[in-house]
């Protein structure tokens, strides 16, 4: 796909770089007739071989055929020119342009090839006369070739890396969504069930159960809406601070843990990105204080000041020991939860910071910059 700005470019830039060479030729050769009407006739070609198969929209533009088509018409009418007039060299500008751009891989290669032959030609018209002139010629139309074709070969490597390091980051991307959603939403499921079963009597039972469903409910409508646009279903309607709000509720509403936000600052200049990031790690730190904690209270603060927005959550639970955490942040025993705090943080340029002692609690700072 190429950008916006790079099209307007490749759509401007043959016909200026065609309308100087004409007025270099008229300039040159003016009143030389026999050799300007042939070169003008040639130029028009080229532009109305542009203007029709690559500007004008029409649905079978970019087909392949269409394409083999044009740069061969191209790169020929290009080598006439040079072998006309040697300045017309500079219109390979142009055509390498649209070899670069718009012919497929592995074809590109052989269209870049050819259009630096005539590159080379124009380049060589100056040398002399005879073998030496003919070995210092075909030296000159090699390195094109060899110059221009390793340009081609390293620019797909370069966009085949690229891809591979988008892929890669949005595997780790999904992998997150994923764990922020329905990894969290079973993980629910499976307290509440289990609290079920240990209910001792059936009003406790069945408050166990109808919380189950609900995160049953929940889970099934937020991985609808990942499908649809991959964005928490809290921040849909409202702004951060009243997006954590409405989820600390309905997780103390849940758990039956008492929780408390204070929200400091401004936090609507935030990007949306950064606003996943924030609300998905206080979902992920009560979680978190659910399973592991056993709390009798949770704070949330939310600041925002000159320097960004930090996001606290800190609870009275039994808290662990840090020394444990980097064990715990290799995926295993269910850790993936702070490695995917920190990846999401980190791709809004945030921060992840975890306090905690045995018997003290523990506070999950994060912080984004302004």
């Amino acid at each position: 796909m190429i950008e916006p700005r790079w099209r307007t470019v490749l759509t401007v830039t043959p016909y200026l770089v065609l309308g100087v060479l004409v007025a270099f030729t008229l300039l040159l050769q003016w009143g030389q007739w026999a050799l300007v009407v042939p070169t003008l006739l040639l130029c028009a070609a080229v532009g109305l071989l542009i203007l029709v198969l690559r500007d004008l929209p029409w649905r079978r533009r970019d087909h392949p055929a269409v394409i083999a088509i044009f740069m061969t018409a191209l790169i020929a009418l290009n080598l006439v020119l040079v072998l006309r007039d040697s300045w017309f060299g500079f219109l390979t500008v142009a055509t390498f342009s649209f070899a670069y751009s718009i012919v497929p891989w592995p074809w590109r290669l052989p269209a870049v090839g050819a259009t630096a032959v005539a590159a080379g030609i124009a380049q060589s018209s100056g040398v002399s006369a005879g073998t030496i002139g003919l070995v210092e010629a075909a030296a000159i139309i090699a390195l094109n070739v060899v110059v221009m074709c390793g340009l081609a070969w390293g620019l797909r490597l370069a966009q085949q890396q690229q891809e591979r390091v988008a892929t890669e980051g949005e595997r780790a991307r999904l992998a997150r969504e994923i764990h922020d959603t329905l990894a969290q939403g079973f993980a629910g499921i499976v307290t509440q069930l289990q609290a079920a079963e240990e209910a001792p009597d059936e009003p406790a039972r069945r408050r166990h159960t109808e919380n189950a469903l609900a995160l049953a409910r929940d889970g099934l409508a937020e991985a609808r809406r990942s499908v649809r646009a991959l964005r928490p279903a809290a921040l849909d309607a409202v702004r951060l601070p009243d997006a954590i709000r409405t989820v600390t509720e309905t997780w103390s509403a849940r758990t039956g843990i008492p929780s408390t936000l204070t929200c400091e600052g401004d936090a609507r200049g935030l990007s949306m990105e950064a606003e996943v990031a924030l609300l998905r790690t206080a979902q992920e730190a009560l979680a978190n204080v659910e399973q592991h904690a056993a709390a009798r209270g949770v704070v949330l603060t939310l600041r925002t000041d000159a320097d960004g927005t930090r996001l606290e959550v800190r609870d009275d639970g039994c808290g662990f020991d840090p020394g444990g955490l980097v064990a715990a942040e290799t995926g295993e025993a269910g850790g993936y939860g702070l490695v995917a705090m920190r990846e999401r943080l980190a791709s809004v340029s945030g921060a992840l910071i975890v306090e905690s002692h045995p018997g003290r609690g523990t506070a999950v700072l994060a912080q984004v910059p302004a």
